[in-house]
């Protein structure tokens, strides 16, 4: 990287990237839970799917790819636009060891904050405000 900028850009890009394979990991996962496992009986295993871990772990995962999209794809736009609006008024700065320093800050808040909007939900002492699961009766038909 030959400017601070591009340094931030390229690693925001790169939680973009990881974000959108973590998208498509929940997808292709739910696809084939939809077919091999369950098949055309989905129906009759709704609630357990529902109210089991793995629908869980998927719910983290995508709720974990689609944050880390969307905030890093804002922090590079603000960042954008700050460059456009100082266009004139800025120099290039080339790379230093705070130009790293706030890659990394803005990879880790990204990270940390779409960690903690996947994790929340889960958390046992917050089921007053978020489903954990649900009621079925295994012999209703």
């Amino acid at each position: 990287c030959q400017t601070e900028k591009m340094l931030i850009n390229k690693a925001l890009v790169s939680v973009i990237g990881s974000g959108d394979l973590l998208i498509g990991l929940y997808l292709i996962v739910l696809s084939v839970n939809d077919s091999i496992v369950f098949g055309k009986q989905f129906c009759s295993h709704q609630a357990e799917w529902l109210s089991g871990t793995a629908c869980s772990v998927l719910g983290v995962i995508s709720t974990l790819g689609s944050q880390l999209s969307l905030f890093a794809m804002t922090l590079l736009s603000i960042i954008r636009v700050y460059g456009v609006i100082r266009s004139g008024l800025m120099k290039p700065s080339p790379v230093d060891k705070g130009a790293v320093i706030k890659a990394i800050v803005s990879v880790i808040g990204v990270v940390t904050i779409s960690l903690a909007i996947a994790i929340i939900p889960l958390m046992s002492f917050l089921e007053d405000y978020f489903v954990q699961g649900m009621y079925y009766d295994p012999d209703y038909k």
